[in-house]
């Protein structure tokens, strides 16, 4: 089977199972072959007629069949791209997004040069934390997650990026895991916000395979890890600057809890989409 054959092939039998439109099925067919054959999009052109061998062949179609059924490509390659670099990623943790970039370059655009110090809650493959310190080289930056499976996806993905990140174990909604967070002068987090309610909306691929408890919150408290954060906040000596990533329906909601709570200057932006995506808040500290 040639290269030109495979992609045909296989642009086929994804589009045919339901989980991608054809459009689709040509990317994720083109980011397979390229891992199979090293080979980039232009290159797979160009080399059309080359004829994959057998063992590439098994692999090919190992891998057509872990699509088919719906299995993101990231997590069959187990490498994602986010902020122009490459990650690890496993089921133990969320696909990076590209919206989550937007917050990423919100907060390095606001700290560029600054010695800042940044807490990353719920930091799942640490993309968020090691984009920023590399972003930001002057910061000291600690990632936490309540998964250990997790936080060693977000250590390997800090060697691979060379950055010297601290991680930590603990639970945001757990107050007596606290004391193990240190008091920093940044909080920035991309929590669960989808609520189990709107499960159904989401795409098969999405809710069979992607960790659940990194994306839904309770229906009947869909602010649960907002409302953590800002509790947690309230323990900060020194003023502190929150950004977090929100439900596109739900910006009104965790400004008016941050206000409560005594934050001031919220800010909503929206994402290239036009959706009400980050927030950012200040929390004045309680100096004597």
């Amino acid at each position: 089977m040639t290269i030109r054959e495979a992609l045909d092939q296989g642009k086929q039998r994804l589009a045919a199972s339901g989980q991608y439109d054809i459009r689709e099925a040509a990317i994720v067919c083109e980011w397979l072959m390229e891992a199979l054959t090293g080979w980039t999009k232009t290159q797979q052109w160009l080399q059309a007629t080359h004829i994959l061998s057998p063992a590439q062949h098994r692999q090919w179609d190992g891998w057509l069949q872990r699509a088919e059924k719906g299995e993101p490509v990231q997590y069959i390659l187990e490498k994602a791209w986010f902020c122009g670099m490459t990650w690890k990623v496993t089921a133990d943790v969320l696909i990076p997004r590209p919206e989550t970039e937007e917050l990423v370059r919100w907060v390095a655009a606001a700290h560029h040069h600054q010695p800042v110090s940044i807490l990353d809650v719920g930091t799942g493959s640490g993309c968020i934390a090691i984009s920023l310190q590399r972003f930001i080289p002057e910061a000291k930056v600690y990632a936490m997650d309540v998964d250990e499976k997790a936080l060693q996806i977000a250590r390997e993905n800090a060697l691979l990026h060379q950055v010297a990140v601290s991680f930590i174990h603990a639970d945001i909604l757990h107050a007596d895991t606290w004391h193990r967070i240190p008091e920093t002068d940044i909080i920035v987090s991309n929590p669960p916000y989808v609520s189990l309610a709107e499960r159904h909306q989401m795409a098969e691929r999405v809710v069979r395979y992607e960790p659940a408890k990194a994306l839904f919150v309770p229906a009947q408290d869909p602010l649960i890890f907002y409302r953590a954060i800002a509790h947690f906040m309230q323990g900060h000596i020194r003023p502190a600057v929150l950004y977090a990533e929100i439900h596109e329906d739900r910006g009104e909601e965790v400004a008016q809890l941050l206000q409560a709570e005594g934050f001031s200057a919220v800010e909503i932006r929206k994402d290239w989409f036009g959706k009400n995506r980050m927030i950012k808040a200040r929390y004045p500290g309680n100096l004597p």
